[in-house]
């Protein structure tokens, strides 16, 4: 196991959400961009796994105040989510219902 290994990015995912915890938010973001990038290069663009990391890391950004770049990244993990599970899957729902700052569709 090297450090582009997928257990790496659990590890990385993991400090990152204890720091999120402690509101050490600086300090979690580069970890979660991480595991997402050796998620990506580990699994493909596509992969449910990656789904979740662009999720965490859109979540950060939001907690920070930063819905503009947050917003791609929720829109990409939901079509993961919806392509690879399907749309009424659950962890879709999780997606949707974690983002309602930077992705709600606009009212008439």
């Amino acid at each position: 196991m090297g450090p582009d290994h997928p257990h790496v990015a659990i590890r990385l995912n993991n400090l990152a959400a204890l720091l999120q915890a402690t509101n050490r938010l600086e300090e979690a973001e580069p970890l979660l961009r991480r595991a997402l990038a050796i998620d990506e290069a580990s699994f493909g663009p596509d992969h449910p796994t990656v789904a979740i990391r662009l999720n965490n890391v859109a979540s950060l950004l939001q907690a920070t105040n930063r819905l503009a770049e947050a917003e791609p990244l929720m829109r990409r993990a939901v079509v993961i989510g919806e392509a690879s599970l399907g749309p009424d899957h659950p962890t879709v729902a999780i997606y949707l219902n974690s983002s309602p700052d930077c992705c709600s569709t606009p009212t008439a």
